[in-house]
């Protein structure tokens, strides 16, 4: 499902169709909310297989986010950590329950709004980084940018900070395919944070990398989201770098809880 934000951003590419495209504010639903960012009602989602009802994969989950909180997500592989991940991002849909963002119900939105509201306010840093081959490293962080239409001289100024902040300005100009893994995912980073997003999502994003490398981008990442004061929601399955959360959830037999 992830996949599906990179084709978003490769779809629009086009200028002429950014042009087109609406007033990018916030949502007219969206205000700011008080303590909680993001808040998960009863949320419920299966897969379906070719025998039976489908497997069950979340099951009832309730749980609150705050705002400003760095939040990890833990559980063995296939337990759903990505599938809730792609539902708070409403990148899907759950069978049932309701997914809030401030006073948003995404679960409540269109397509096409729902499309507008995760480009706007979230922010995502990948596994496998999903840097655009064919842009360079400044262009890949000003994307977020160009689709928010937010690509001014401001906005270039900060891009150009983000990329200072990370250690990559004298990649400025260099593709994808000439970085190291640690690179990319630092301009991963920069990328995320460049529009100001409420929420930054963070799949595994350690996941693809050594572990010396892991250490020195996981450090970067939660001390740039407190920088910002962003709320960050982390899926990993490292124990050192969920210990560097306000707050650890552990996703076990589709039921999400605090650890006692």
């Amino acid at each position: 499902m992830w996949r599906g934000f990179t084709n978003d951003i490769l779809r629009d590419l086009s200028m002429q169709h950014i042009q087109e495209k609406q007033n990018w504010l916030h949502h007219p639903r969206f205000s700011e909310p008080e303590r909680v960012l993001v808040r998960l009602e009863g949320i419920g989602k299966s897969y379906p297989e070719e025998a039976g009802d489908g497997v069950p994969i979340l099951d009832g989950i309730d749980a609150d986010f705050a705002r400003g909180a760095l939040t990890a997500i833990v559980g063995r592989s296939g337990s759903g950590k990505t599938t809730l991940l792609n539902l708070i991002a409403a990148l899907d849909r759950p069978d049932r329950g309701r997914v809030w963002i401030g006073d948003t119900e995404l679960t409540g939105l269109t397509d096409e709004e729902s499309t507008r509201f995760r480009r706007r306010h979230i922010g995502f840093v990948f596994q496998f980084f999903n840097l655009v081959p064919a842009l360079t490293v400044l262009e890949n962080v000003r994307l977020p940018l160009a689709l928010n239409r937010m690509d001014d001289a401001a906005g270039r100024s900060r891009a150009l900070a983000l990329l200072h902040r990370v250690g990559l300005s004298g990649r400025l100009d260099a593709f994808p395919d000439r970085l190291s893994g640690g690179e990319r995912q630092r301009a991963a980073i920069a990328r995320a944070l460049v529009h100001r997003p409420l929420l930054a999502l963070a799949d595994e994003p350690t996941g693809n990398l050594d572990h010396k490398t892991g250490q020195e981008v996981m450090a970067l990442m939660t001390a740039m989201v407190r920088e910002e004061g962003l709320t960050l929601i982390m899926v990993t399955h490292s124990p050192e770098f969920a210990g560097r959360a306000d707050r650890i959830w552990r996703l076990h037999a589709g039921v999400l809880a605090l650890p006692e």
